[in-house]
């Protein structure tokens, strides 16, 4: 079954597959931060509105994953941000994702970047959990 990529059921797909890889358990034993990944609205590509998801990760689990609520844009730590073809690009392994962030097609809206660079290794692991999930490209976003 495909999960429409930035929706709350995506996010608990790759949550569920983050949990059981161990290799970024021990890459983000000390990571303490929730991160919030967003993609932003497009009209021109049928994206009426920002849709982003909220990923509360701990010490290489994730706690918790969903759709990211306006508090959690508030509140995260952590917000990373781009255009619905950055995100496309990324989910179909045509970027990577640590240079796009580096060239600033990927943006760190909230969030120390020096903190960031610690977590490389991890981060790489992180999104292999999410190119696991069986991800349907929404429309908007082709």
């Amino acid at each position: 079954m495909a999960f429409e990529a930035f929706t709350d059921e995506w996010a608990k797909e790759w949550a569920k597959h983050l949990n059981r890889n161990e290799n970024y358990r021990k890459l983000a034993a000390t990571w303490e931060w929730p991160l919030v990944l967003r993609v932003e609205k497009d009209e021109s590509v049928g994206l009426e509105e920002d849709r982003a998801i909220y990923l509360d990760l701990w010490h290489g689990q994730c706690r918790e994953a969903r759709a990211a609520t306006e508090e959690d844009l508030e509140n995260a730590p952590y917000i990373i941000s781009a255009d619905p073809y950055t995100w496309k690009m990324i989910l179909e392994r045509k970027l990577e994702p640590i240079s796009t962030l580096m060239r600033g097609r990927l943006k760190l809206v909230k969030g120390d970047l020096s903190t960031l660079s610690g977590y490389v290794m991890a981060a790489k692991s992180l999104l292999e959990d999410a190119l696991k999930v069986d991800t349907e490209i929404p429309e908007a976003l082709k």
